[in-house]
């Protein structure tokens, strides 16, 4: 609490500015108490809005990536956006009407310096790694607002396309590559960056954490991952019998487990749907039911999300578990433009539709973003999860297991890792299958 009084102080000086620079109108002087509430429930519900429409556009492959990135980098294009842009943006970021945008930028602003603080104070130096950060780079041959400026400091990066666009593509590309610890790299493709650019916003995001019970490489052992076709893998599944928090969900139709790291504010939260191989005469292909895309629609519900954060937020009864649960590393690039599209913001990325006139001075043209790209990887072992990401934008029946409960996730299932100190998922994914590097075979369902 009282780091959060001591930044609301630090923040108070440019409070005016921020109010005259986003709208030019006259607003509140004081930040809607609601703001913090009302954007970590919307802030929820983007990410599994998001998770529901990326598992309909990759319907078959495993899926990664942060929409707390996503999240971040869109706002940043929110600030500077007007016109049908600006509400586009709001409507898919899902932010309430009663909240200006000067709210959103006041509270941005409070995250970002809270968590300048917390790796200062490096309170959680040996439990876990977290850092997120933004910039945008945006061309010298505009005339920015000043207000930008004061506002962004050195997140806003004032940048010579045109004279060595490869130049400037490294430049970004090594910054992602530096705030993940080299776990996304050549973010940016070659000839992403041209002398025609003029804004590039991006966000990258990284965690590395240790298991609070760490599973003994002994134990694991090679067995069978039933994929949602007809291929299914033998992979290395990690195996450990302990107390952990776990529950199943009637409405989500879901087992639900946690999986702590080191320092208890961060966990992986691993949503099993029950496993089937029936085939049904609804399922026009004809495959066994893995039952992701259910509940992914099940959890982005008004119903089902509010269940989920209670669960998240509240915990999960502890009680003694036997968990099995695949080894994998994964790295996934997100069809950013489609996602954006089912999200309603579209508009964002079409070339002189964009309205983005809030980043420059008047009577200057607007600037435009050409393409956008989102990269995520994770690494679970039985030490631990390594995981970054990067954003540039340019019917069940639970049968209540006897003791222990056994949590075999050796069919696809959900997956997210939560900060909940933030109530934010910074996390989360789709495993579908080891891949097609492991030992693959056909298994006829029903057979012995």
């Amino acid at each position: 609490m009282m780091i959060y009084l001591q930044v609301i102080s630090l923040l108070s000086a440019i409070s005016m500015i921020s109010a005259q620079c986003l709208t030019g109108d006259d607003v509140p002087t004081a930040m809607n108490p609601m703001s913090r509430v009302l954007l970590t429930d919307a802030r929820f519900g983007f990410a599994l809005d998001s998770l529901k429409k990326t598992a309909l556009i990759e319907s078959k492959d495993n899926i990664f990536f942060s929409p707390h990135s996503i999240n971040q980098a869109l706002n940043l294009a929110y600030f500077g956006a007007r016109g049908t842009t600006e509400e586009s943006l709001k409507r898919a970021l899902r932010i309430p009407n009663e909240l200006s945008k000067v709210d959103v930028q006041r509270y941005y602003a409070i995250e970002r310096s809270l968590n300048q603080m917390r790796s200062q104070m490096n309170g959680s130096a040996d439990s876990y790694d977290y850092r997120i950060a933004n910039r945008f780079w945006i061309t010298n041959d505009r005339k920015l607002r000043e207000c930008m400026l004061d506002l962004f400091g050195d997140e806003l990066q004032v940048t010579d396309f045109r004279t060595n666009p490869a130049e400037v593509r490294d430049q970004i590309n090594n910054w992602v590559s530096n705030m993940t610890k080299g776990h996304i790299r050549d973010l940016l493709p070659p000839n992403s960056i041209g002398e025609d650019t003029d804004l590039v916003l991006a966000n990258a995001v990284y965690f590395k954490g240790l298991w609070a019970h760490r599973f003994d490489p002994k134990n694991s052992k090679r067995d069978i991952f039933y994929a949602s076709g007809t291929q299914n893998s033998f992979t290395t599944f990690m195996r450990q019998k302990g107390n952990f928090n776990y529950a199943v969900s009637d409405n989500l139709r879901a087992y639900i487990l946690e999986l702590p790291y080191k320092g208890n504010e961060i966990s992986m939260f691993v949503i099993l749907p029950p496993f089937s191989t029936a085939r049904s005469v609804q399922n026009p292909s004809n495959e066994p039911q893995d039952g992701i895309r259910q509940l992914v629609e099940r959890l982005a519900t008004e119903k089902g999300s509010r269940e989920l954060r209670e669960l998240l937020d509240d915990g999960l009864p502890p009680r003694e578990v036997e968990v099995s649960l695949p080894r994998f590393e994964l790295e996934r690039e997100l069809p950013i433009g489609q996602l954006l599209h089912a999200l309603g913001a579209g508009e964002l990325l079409a070339p002189d539709v964009a309205d983005l006139r809030g980043f420059v001075a008047d009577g200057e043209r607007s600037l435009h973003l050409g393409d956008a790209v989102h990269r995520a990887r994770i690494e679970v072992t039985e030490e631990g999860t390594t995981a970054a990401a990067a954003t540039a934008i340019f019917t069940f029946r639970s049968s209540r297991p006897t003791e222990p409960a056994i949590f075999n996730a050796n069919h696809p299932f959900v997956y997210l890792i939560y900060n909940k100190a933030e109530h934010t998922i910074v996390f989360t994914g789709v495993f579908r299958s080891p891949g097609v590097t492991q030992q693959t075979y056909s298994l006829t369902p029903g057979a012995v």
